[in-house]
Order: C-alpha cells, then structure tokens, then sequence
C-alpha cells in the first residue's frame, strides 16, 4: 500500500518551503523525485500568474497570467490550458513509471482547469506510488475531499509552530518509520 500524504496550510504559507525540504531529504536518500511544482508569480506585492516546473527535466513555464485571455482561471488569473497539459502530463507519466516518490505542488488550483489534466492527476493518486501533495487548506473542492478519502492518506496541517519539524514527521512516514 503506498503512502499518500497530502501537506495542507494557509495561503502564503510555508508548504513550499516544508515540500523544498522534503524533496530534499527524499533526493539525500537517493531516492528519484518526479512531479510538478508550482510557483506564485509577484509582482510589486500582486499575485500577477504561475509557473510550473517538471522536477525530473526541470523545464518550467508560466502557465497563468494576468495578460492570458482565457475561460479557464486560477484566482481570477488567466491559464493557457495547453501550456500546462504539454508540461504536466508528460511530467506526471513519467513519474508514474519511473519515480521513487511522486509530488504534486498545488493539487486543487492544477486538478480543474482540464478533464486531461483531472484524469492524469487522479491516474497518479492511484497509482501504487508513494505520492506526496499539496493542497490548500480552505479549498471546498471536491478533489480535495477525494484526496482525504483516499485509503492511506495522511495530511499534515503546517504551521508557523510546527514548520521546521514537519518535513521531518512526513520523511518518517514516507520511509515507513512512522506506522499510524
């Protein structure tokens, strides 16, 4: 049974930083991290787009923006929707086959924009791989319920208090030091 974790938390908080370490501690392990990560694009303090990075190939793009016209939004901005798919998909296929471990930056704002993009993310939460997400912590969305459904998932809820010693709690898991 694979672990699925999911690092939950406020908005501008610090699941990025808590996933960096992670990964790290993963990678230190000589482990092969595959997925996507997602980044907020500021700009003079506004939230003005995102970019997205396969972690295997390391190609990032910007895949919402303020200037993209677009029906599909994540918060209010702009996504080209073909942009992400030729970025994501391949990225999360790969990892499916090949990865030791999976990670899946921002589940909830990447699971709605396309039905392919919906389809591969959930292909991966089913796989048999250890499988590691973030996910927003206020969000209503009913991927998210999935994902706490999930047989084995464990989410951790991060904060300012606990930051520094969480990557450590989910390496225990992720290892399987830690049986519930």
């Amino acid at each position: 049974m694979a672990v699925k974790i999911g690092i939950t938390g406020p908005v501008g908080s610090i699941k990025a930083e808590a996933l960096g370490k992670i990964i790290e501690m993963l990678k230190n392990q000589g482990k092969d991290i595959q997925g996507v990560l997602v980044s907020e694009i500021m700009e003079q303090g506004k939230l003005n787009g995102y970019s997205i990075l396969d972690i295997y190939t390391k190609r990032r793009i910007v895949f919402a923006d303020t200037g993209i016209s677009s029906r599909v939004k994540i918060d209010k901005i702009g996504v080209d929707t073909r942009l992400l798919e030729e970025l994501l998909i391949p990225a999360m296929h790969r990892a499916i086959e090949t990865a030791d471990v999976i990670v899946i930056d921002e589940v909830g704002k990447l699971e709605n924009t396309t039905k392919n993009i919906q389809k591969t993310i959930n292909d991966a939460l089913n796989s048999t791989k250890p499988i590691l997400v973030t996910i927003h912590k206020k969000s209503r969305n009913p991927v998210l319920q999935e994902i706490r459904a999930l047989e084995g998932v464990r989410i951790f809820d991060i904060t300012p208090i606990n930051r520094s010693l969480l990557p450590y709690r989910v390496m225990k898991v992720i290892t399987g030091e830690d049986e519930q």
